[in-house]
C-alpha cells in the first residue's frame, strides 16, 4: 500500500504535536512536500530538522536532493558531502552526489562516487547503469558496455540499459550485436518508448547499410509511435527521394512543414520536387 503525501504530512504533523521524534518528523514533512512539487516548503521542513539535530544525515540528504531539483548544484553537493560523512556506509547517497557531480560535467568524480556505491551496493541496478551513463560519456566505452551488461544481469527487464548498450555498440563498430539488442527490444517490450525509439535506431543502421527500403518500413512505424516528430517525416521524405517515390516524399515534406514550419531544407526539396513535376 502507498503511503500518499497527505497522509505523510499528517502523520508528521500529529508526531509534532505530540513532541515526538521532532527530527525525523520534519524530515518526513520536507519528503513530502518535495513530492507534492513545494520545494521551497520542502527546504523549510529540512532546515527545521537540522536546527533540531545538525547531525541528522537523511535531512542533509533531503536538502541536496531538493537543491539539485532546483539546479542549485553547488547546494546539492555540498548537502550531499554533509550526509556522507554522517553516513558513510549509505550506498545511495554516493550514488546521489554522482548524479550532482556528473549534472555539473565532473564526470572523473562521479565515477570515483558511483563506484563507491556500486562496492556499498554490489545489486543496485542504478548505480551500476549511472557508472555506465559516465564512462560513456568519457569515451570509454568498453567499461561502459561492461557496467551496462552487469546492469542487466541484475535488472534483465532494463530496457533503458539495453538501449544505452546498443548505442554503445555501434559506438565500438559492432553493428550485428546492436541490431539484435534494437530488435529483442521491438520484441519483447513493443508498448516501451526505448522499443519505440530503437524502430530509429534500426532506421540510420538500415541507411548506413544502404537498405533504405528497410529504413522507410523502420521510419513509417516510428512515425506511427512519434506523429509529431519533424525529423522522422524528413527522413521518410528522404527514402522516399531514393526509392524512387516523389509523391510519398511530398507527402512526407508537406508533414514536416506543418509540424516545423521554419524547416529550410524541407521547403527547398519540396520546390526542387514540385519543379521537377511540371
Amino acid at each position: 500500500m502507498i503511503i500518499t503525501p497527505e497522509e505523510i504530512i499528517r502523520k508528521a504533523q500529529k508526531c509534532l504535536k505530540e513532541g515526538k521524534n521532532a527530527k525525523s518528523a520534519l524530515t518526513a514533512l520536507g519528503m513530502a512536500f518535495f513530492e507534492k512539487g513545494l520545494l521551497d516548503k520542502a527546504i523549510f521542513y529540512y532546515s527545521k530538522a537540522l536546527e533540531n539535530d545538525p547531525r541528522f544525515a537523511p535531512a542533509y540528504a533531503g536538502l541536496g536532493i531538493v537543491y539539485g531539483k532546483k539546479g542549485l548544484v553547488t547546494e546539492s553537493i555540498f548537502n550531499l558531502k554533509e550526509a556522507i560523512s554522517l553516513a558513510p556506509n549509505c550506498a545511495l547517497l554516493y550514488n546521489w552526489l554522482g548524479d550532482a557531480l556528473f549534472d555539473q560535467g565532473k564526470i572523473e568524480e562521479a565515477i570515483k562516487e558511483y563506484s563507491r556505491s556500486t562496492e556499498l551496493d554490489s545489486l543496485d541496478s542504478n548505480a551500476h547503469n549511472d557508472l555506465a551513463d559516465a564512462y560513456r560519456i568519457k569515451g570509454d566505452f568498453q567499461s561502459a558496455y561492461n557496467y551496462y551488461k552487469k546492469t542487466l544481469e541484475i535488472d534483465p527487464a532494463d530496457t533503458n540499459a539495453q538501449i544505452e548498450m546498443a548505442q554503445v555498440l555501434i559506438q565500438m563498430g559492432r553493428f550485428d550485436e546492436a541490431e539484435n539488442i534494437f530488435e529483442n527490444l521491438i520484441k519483447n517490450y513493443p508498448e516501451s518508448d526505448d522499443a519505440k525509439t530503437s524502430k530509429i535506431m534500426l532506421s540510420s543502421m538500415a541507411v548506413r547499410s544502404g537498405d533504405f527500403s528497410q529504413a522507410r518500413q523502420c521510419l513509417f512505424e516510428a512515425g506511427e509511435h512519434f506523429p509529431f516528430n519533424p525529423t522522422i517525416q524528413f527522413h521518410l521524405a528522404l527514402c522516399n527521394i531514393i526509392l524512387g517515390e516523389p509523391q510519398k516524399a511530398l507527402e512526407n515534406l508537406n508533414k514536416t512543414i506543418d509540424l516545423d514550419p521554419n524547416n529550410a531544407r524541407a521547403r527547398k526539396l519540396i520546390q526542387q520536387l514540385t519543379k521537377k513535376r511540371k
